[in-house]
C-alpha cells in the first residue's frame, strides 16, 4: 500500500500502524512522516493509548485460530478499498481546486492581498482629506474677507446708533443756492467720524480736499483725511485714524496736495462747529 497523495496519513494507515501489521516498505515510509509531523504524531500517539487501554480491560484469553489473520485480512481490505476511494477522490477536479485553494490560503500571498487593499482604500481616504484640506484652503480668504465686512459693518450700526455721536452741517461761506457742504457725524470717546459732502468742485490738477478736526481745547487740528469729489460733487471720509477722547469745536475742509499735509492752508472752504 502506498500513501495518498495527501497531507497527512489517514486514520487507518496510523491504526495499522499502531497494531504493527504493516509491511517493512510501509512501515518505513510512515515512520519518516510520523518523525516530521506533529499531527500525525499526535493521532498515532491516540490511536496507541486507545489500544492499550483496551487491551488492558480484556481478560487473558488465546485467540481462536486464524483470527489475527483474519482481522489483519480485513483491515487491509477495507483500507484498501478506502485507499482507492482517496485516489479516486484525489482526482476529483473540484478535490483538487479545493486543496489547491485551502494550500493558496496557507501561504502569504491572501494577506499580501489584503494589505494592499487596505493601503489603497486608505491611500483613497486620504487623497479625499487633502482634497478637502486644499478647499477649505481656497475658501480661507474669502471666508476672512465676510468676517471682516461683517465685523466693519457691525462697527458701523454700533456708531451710527451710538448717543454721543457729534453731527455737524457744513457749508460755503457765504451760503449761496446749491454752494458745497459736508455733514461730519463725530464721537469723541472713541475717535470714529464719518464725513459726507455734496455740491464740491473738482480740486485743482494735483491737488484735493483734506478734513479737519479742529480741538476744542485749541491745540492744532488733527487731519483726518483727504479725498477728492466724483463727477456729481459727492465724496465721503468714514472712519480715518483718529485717536479717542479728543473733543472737536468745529471741522473744516481745504485744498492741498494730492497727498495731504500735515497743517491746514488757507482758506478754509467748509467749516462748521
Amino acid at each position: 500500500m502506498t500513501m495518498p497523495e495527501v497531507f497527512h496519513i489517514p486514520e487507518d494507515d496510523l491504526i495499522q500502524y499502531a497494531l504493527g501489521t504493516l509491511k517493512e516498505g510501509q512501515l518505513s515510509n510512515l515512520s519518516a512522516h510520523v518523525s516530521m509531523c506533529n499531527q500525525c504524531r499526535g493521532e498515532l500517539a491516540k490511536f496507541q493509548v486507545e489500544l492499550a487501554s483496551f487491551a488492558a480491560i480484556q481478560p487473558d484469553s488465546e485467540l481462536p485460530a486464524g483470527a489475527r489473520e483474519r482481522f489483519v485480512n480485513r483491515i487491509a481490505n477495507d483500507s484498501l478499498a478506502e485507499s482507492k476511494l482517496a485516489r479516486t477522490r484525489n482526482k476529483s477536479r473540484l478535490y483538487i481546486a479545493s486543496r489547491s485553494f485551502q494550500h493558496w490560503l496557507d501561504t502569504p500571498m491572501p494577506l499580501r492581498i489584503l494589505a494592499g487593499t487596505l493601503a489603497a482604500a486608505l491611500l483613497l481616504t486620504a487623497y479625499d482629506d487633502v482634497s478637502h484640506i486644499h478647499e477649505l484652503r481656497n475658501l480661507g480668504p474669502a471666508i476672512s474677507r465676510m468676517e471682516r465686512e461683517s465685523a466693519e459693518l457691525s462697527e458701523l450700526k454700533g456708531f451710527l446708533r451710538s448717543t454721543d455721536a457729534q453731527q455737524v452741517s457744513l457749508h460755503e461761506k457765504p451760503l449761496i443756492q446749491r454752494s458745497p457742504e459736508g455733514h461730519a457725524l463725530y464721537s469723541a470717546t472713541t475717535g470714529k467720524l464719518i464725513f459726507t459732502a455734496q455740491n464740491l468742485p473738482a480740486p485743482p490738477s494735483g491737488k484735493a480736499y483734506e478734513l479737519w478736526v479742529l480741538r476744542a481745547n485749541g491745540g492744532a487740528p488733527i487731519a483726518a483725511g483727504v479725498f477728492t469729489p466724483n463727477m456729481q460733487g459727492n465724496s465721503a471720509v468714514i472712519f480715518p485714524q483718529l485717536p479717542p477722547n479728543v473733543v472737536a469745536s468745529g471741522f473744516g475742509v481745504t485744498v492741498e496736495d494730492a497727498a495731504g499735509s500735515p497743517v491746514p492752508t488757507s482758506p478754509i472752504i467748509l467749516s462748521g462747529q
